[in-house]
């Protein structure tokens, strides 16, 4: 029993990182080459080999060779053995229809094609976004904006969106993953997708257990 904890500790580790959980969500939706994944992250092919390692050094990953290139697929077995209550519950998003289609329409690859005027619309794009961030960890805004940036160029726009839906908190310049989901009032419950509270509580819980 013990050995198995720390399998799953060391799991949790190893994929709460920002990178990872987005190679995580795209091979959620079908296998994908390193040249693929790489082209999807704007990463190099080393730096995605070396997540790839990683993610295969602990089972969540498998790759295939197929003539001069690899194939990686998502280990479901392994990620439904820790789903419910840690990061990998986080990994396909919210399950929603509305939230699924909004982020087909809004998102290609890592790029956000523009920012909704909708604001319930707007809210499916911050939740993508916030799987980019790693509970439980401090940003500073130079770090917050990096990673916006790979989604959109208007990093103030998303920062303060983040921040005013209380996705984010921002204390003295640092930032970090709400450390509870919000209380809705009513018009606002209106706009957040179906799921919403309990897709946050399994990301936070989830940096909680793995820390």
């Amino acid at each position: 029993m013990s050995n198995e904890l720390d399998d799953r500790v060391h799991l949790l580790k190893t994929i709460a990182d920002a990178t990872r959980l987005r190679i995580l969500g795209l091979l959620a939706d079908r296998p994908h080459s390193g040249r693929e994944l790489a082209d999807a992250l704007g990463l190099s092919a080393a730096t995605v080999s070396h997540h790839m390692h990683r993610l295969e050094g602990v089972g969540i990953v498998t790759a295939t060779p197929d003539a001069t290139r690899r194939v990686y697929t998502l280990n479901d077995g392994l990620l439904s053995h820790v789903r419910g209550s840690s990061p990998a519950a986080a990994l396909s998003g919210i399950e929603d229809a509305d939230h699924q289609r909004t982020v087909r329409i809004f998102f290609d690859g890592p790029r956000l094609r523009q920012i909704p005027a909708k604001r319930k619309a707007r809210v499916s794009v911050l939740l993508e976004l916030l799987r980019r961030f790693e509970a439980g960890r401090d940003y500073s805004e130079p770090e917050v904006n990096a990673i916006l940036r790979e989604a959109h160029d208007d990093v103030a726009t998303l920062r303060r969106e983040l921040i005013d839906y209380r996705y984010l908190t921002r204390s003295e310049g640092t930032y970090r993953v709400a450390d509870a989901p919000p209380e809705r009032h009513p018009n606002e419950a209106q706009e957040a997708p179906a799921g919403e509270s309990a897709w946050l509580g399994a990301l936070i819980r989830g940096a909680v257990q793995g820390a």
